[in-house]
């Protein structure tokens, strides 16, 4: 089995990855459906919705490795 991260939690939303997919439970199932929404709408490629069934929502882990971390200095700049 894969390991659980809690990648945010608070009292609104709790974001999980689970292996190659974040799961996004939301306290208003409203959010999900705006969410999806600008995923569709985004002139950007993002990560396809694999599924919605309030109040959880999966989206595919995107490839690669992160461009940085909030609050922590930006990796681009290391060796500047």
């Amino acid at each position: 089995m894969n390991e659980i991260e809690v990648v945010v939690a608070h009292s609104e939303r709790a974001t999980l990855c689970v292996g190659d997919v974040f799961l996004k439970v939301d306290a208003d199932p409203a959010h999900a459906a705006v969410e999806i929404r600008g995923v569709q709408l985004a002139p950007v490629p993002t990560p396809p919705v694999l599924w919605h069934r309030p109040p959880v929502l999966a989206i595919a882990r995107v490839p690669g490795r992160a461009l940085g971390v909030p609050g922590e200095p930006s990796p681009a700049t290391a060796g500047a």
